[in-house]
């Protein structure tokens, strides 16, 4: 797919940490799944991946002053 950003390039996936800072509390979240732009540099996250990592952030920075830890996809609930 054409990167809407720039038109230069084509998007595709690759793997980014995600740093995130809320008030004195730092997380990176490494390994992200990403689609990006090797033109340009824009990155997208697909929905379910930005849900995850929303999940993940609000996790670890209700719980540590500073955490990392890789990407991990919800455990599978279906019996």
């Amino acid at each position: 797919m054409r990167c809407e950003t720039c038109d230069n390039g084509d998007r595709h996936p690759g793997r980014r940490p995600y740093v995130q800072q809320r008030g004195d509390r730092i997380a990176v979240v490494t390994e992200v799944p990403v689609e990006e732009c090797a033109a340009c540099g824009e990155v997208w996250f697909a929905e379910d991946v930005a849900l995850r990592l929303d999940e993940l952030l609000t996790e670890m920075l209700t719980t540590d002053l500073v955490a990392v830890r890789p990407y991990s996809a919800p455990a599978s609930t279906a019996a």
